[in-house]
C-alpha cells in the first residue's frame, strides 16, 4: 500500500538490556546485526518515539542534523527516510514498527494512520504470543513440580492405557521391579506386576491375588510384604478407572500403597500390649505372692526368709518402677517434651553407678579403659546412667556368661566418644536398622530368653539426641559395639587446646 520494502521491529532484549531488532524485511543481515541500541541513547529517534509515545519520522537521513552519526550506514544500506511508531504493549517488552524508504519522503497522516493501525495488529499479536508463552511456562513448571511430587512418592504409581499397556510408572515401581522406568514403559501391566510379586515369599499366592484386580472384580488388593532396601516393606495394591472430562474410561491406574509404617504401628500396639501383660505381670505376681505368703496367719516364718522375700519384692518393686519410668520417658522422647538437668560430672562415676544397678549386673566381666585426663563432662547424670545401664545389660543379656565387656571413652574433635563392646554373637545386617524403634527386639536365641520390652535403645537415643549429641552401632569383626557422643563444652575444649600448646 506504501511501497515500503524495508521494515523492521525493534524490541527491549530484557536478558541482554539493550534493544535489537526482533524481525525484519528486506533489511540486509549486517545491519540488523548492528542494531543495538543503548537504553540511555538520547539520539536515537527508536527510544524518542518510545519515550514520547508518538509516531516521529526523519524525511531525508542525508540533511537531518540527528541523523549524522547513522548517515553511513543509511548510505549503506540504501534508505533515505524513516518512519518510528510505538506498539501499544502491556506485557510485552516495548517495542517499535521501523520503515524505511530509499527515498526522500514526507509521511502524510493518512500513512501514519494505516500504519498505526498495522502497528496495533503486530502489538496484539506480540501481546498473544508473549502471554501463551508465559501460560505455557506455568503449565510447564505445574507439570515439572507434579511429575517432582509424583517421582517423590514412597507408594508406586502405574497408569496403563485400555489395552493393558503401561503409559507411566513412577521411579518407585522402577525400583520394586527391579526396571528402568523407560523399559517399564510400554510393557504389559501384567509382567510389571509380576516382577514385583517375585520377590514375596509366596510368589504363586500373590499372584493369583493380584490377578483378580487386574481383572477387575476387585479394586482393593491384599497385603504384600516385600524384602526392599534392607528391611520388608508391606504394600497394598489399590487399583481405580481413569476417565476423561465426560466419564469415559481411558485407562487404569494401579497405586502400591506402602503401609510398612502402619504395620510398625501395629505391631508396636501389639507389643505394647504384649509388655503390659506380661512385664508388668511378671513383677506384680510375685509382689503379690511374696506379700501374701508374709501375711499367711497358720505360717511364722523367720527373720532370714522374712527378709528374703521383702528382698525379693523390693528387687521386682524396683523392675517394675524401671519399666513403667522406661514408657514415661518413651512418651516424653516421642513428645518432644523431654528436658535435661545439666551439671558437671565424672564419667567414670556414672560408668560405675551405672554397672552397679545394671541387672544381671556384669561382675567381673566389665573392663572399662578411660584415659588418665579425661575432662568432666555436663550432663543429666540420671538419663546418660541409664543410657550406660542400658547398654551394659544388653551387652550383659546378649553375650553369653564368659565373654568380657569393654567400655572406653576418648576425646574426638569437640566431643567425647564412649564405646561399650562385647564379644557375643553380635547384631544381624538386616536387624541394624531397626534395633532403635521402640518395642523392637532382635529374634534370636539369647534374645527370645532375655527378658526385656525392646524399650531401651530407643530411650537412650533419646536421651543422648536430648544432649545435642548421637547414638549409633559401629562396625565389629566379633560382637556388638555401640558408641555415643556427648558434646564438651566450649571453654572446656579451649582450655585443654591452650593447656597442649
Amino acid at each position: 500500500l506504501l511501497n515500503v520494502k524495508m521494515s523492521a521491529i525493534i524490541a527491549l532484549d530484557e536478558k541482554q538490556g539493550n534493544y535489537r531488532a526482533q524481525t525484519s524485511r528486506g533489511l540486509s543481515k549486517d545491519y540488523i546485526n548492528k542494531i543495538l541500541i543503548d537504553p540511555s541513547d538520547s539520539q536515537s529517534i527508536t527510544l524518542r518515539a518510545l519515550r514520547d509515545n508518538e509516531p516521529l519520522q526523519i524525511s531525508d537521513t542525508e540533511t537531518n542534523p540527528a541523523y549524522i552519526t547513522r548517515r553511513k550506514r543509511a548510505r549503506a544500506e540504501g534508505f533515505r527516510s524513516i518512519l518510528v511508531i510505538p506498539l501499544k504493549t502491556l506485557y510485552a517488552p516495548p517495542s517499535a514498527l521501523l520503515v524505511f524508504r530509499p527515498d526522500p519522503h514526507v509521511f502524510t497522516d493518512q500513512e501514519i494512520n494505516l500504519l498505526s493501525n498495522f502497528a496495533n495488529h503486530a502489538a496484539m499479536a506480540i501481546e498473544n504470543a508473549v502471554l501463551y508463552a508465559r501460560s505455557d511456562m506455568q503449565l510447564q513448571e505445574q507439570t515439572r513440580r507434579l511429575e517432582a511430587l509424583i517421582q517423590s512418592l514412597s507408594d508406586g504409581l502405574i497408569l496403563e492405557d485400555t489395552g493393558g499397556h503401561v503409559i507411566y510408572a513412577n521411579r518407585r515401581v522402577g525400583e520394586l521391579a527391579d526396571m528402568p522406568t523407560s523399559e517399564i514403559v510400554g510393557s504389559k501391566i501384567n509382567k510389571v506386576i509380576e516382577r514385583i510379586l517375585q520377590k514375596t515369599s509366596d510368589p504363586k499366592n500373590a499372584k493369583q491375588k493380584f490377578q483378580a484386580i487386574l481383572n477387575n472384580q476387585d479394586i482393593y488388593g491384599p497385603e504384600i510384604s516385600l524384602p526392599f532396601e534392607g528391611r520388608t516393606h508391606w504394600l497394598r495394591l489399590h487399583a481405580f478407572n481413569v476417565n476423561d472430562n465426560h466419564g469415559v474410561p481411558i485407562g487404569r491406574g494401579q497405586l502400591l500403597h506402602d503401609i510398612t509404617a502402619d504395620r510398625e504401628l501395629d505391631r508396636m500396639k501389639s507389643n505394647l500390649i504384649s509388655t503390659v501383660s506380661h512385664e508388668l505381670r511378671t513383677p506384680l505376681a510375685s509382689i503379690k505372692g511374696y506379700a501374701t505368703t508374709l501375711l499367711a496367719e497358720d505360717v511364722e516364718w523367720d527373720l532370714d526368709s522374712q527378709h528374703e522375700f521383702l528382698s525379693i519384692i523390693s528387687d521386682e518393686a524396683d523392675r517394675l518402677s524401671n519399666l513403667v519410668n522406661e514408657l514415661l520417658d518413651l512418651s516424653r522422647i516421642e513428645a518432644g517434651n523431654l528436658t535435661v538437668k545439666r551439671q558437671m560430672c565424672n564419667l567414670k562415676d556414672l560408668i560405675d553407678k551405672a554397672a552397679q544397678h545394671a541387672e544381671p549386673a556384669p561382675g567381673e566381666r566389665l573392663r572399662v579403659t578411660l584415659p588418665s585426663k579425661l575432662p568432666a563432662v555436663e550432663v543429666d547424670q540420671r538419663r546418660i546412667k541409664v543410657v550406660l545401664r542400658n547398654l551394659i545389660e544388653n551387652a550383659t543379656k546378649y553375650s553369653g556368661n564368659e565373654t568380657p565387656i569393654h567400655i572406653s571413652a576418648a576425646v574426638e574433635k569437640n566431643d567425647i566418644i564412649v564405646r561399650v563392646k562385647d564379644e557375643g554373637p553380635g547384631i544381624p545386617d538386616q536387624e541394624q536398622q531397626r534395633i532403635f524403634e521402640s518395642f523392637y527386639r532382635v529374634e534370636n536365641g539369647l534374645a527370645r530368653t532375655a527378658s526385656g520390652a525392646g524399650l531401651g535403645l530407643a530411650i537412650c537415643q533419646g536421651f543422648i539426641h536430648a544432649h545435642g549429641g548421637q547414638l549409633w552401632l559401629e562396625p565389629s569383626v566379633q560382637g556388638a559395639c555401640f558408641a555415643f557422643s556427648l558434646p564438651l563444652k566450649q571453654e572446656k575444649i579451649l582450655g585443654k587446646d591452650n593447656a597442649n600448646k
